[in-house]
């Protein structure tokens, strides 16, 4: 089913998605996050695998081509 294409408040076609699967990581990096002060989400309040898949099929569907994992450190999940 194809759907209607994602279009910005400029007009233009969005094809890039960027989905951050976890904001866990084992590195805590100054740029991107500081040793203290932020607590971990809960894992209920992080999208599961299931989740994840859905939104990047019906994305794709309306026209985006360009899909990054992030994270924190996308790698620490294990799905």
């Amino acid at each position: 089913m194809s759907r209607e294409p994602l279009i910005d408040g400029h007009g233009r076609s969005i094809g890039d998605l960027r989905v951050s699967v976890t904001d866990r990581c084992n590195f805590r990096c100054q740029y991107c996050m500081p040793a203290e002060g932020l607590p971990w989400l809960e894992r209920d309040d992080v999208l599961r695998f299931e989740e994840i898949e859905r939104i990047v099929r019906v994305l794709v569907e309306m026209g985006v081509t360009d899909v990054r994992l992030t994270g924190g450190e996308p790698l620490v999940r294990r799905d």
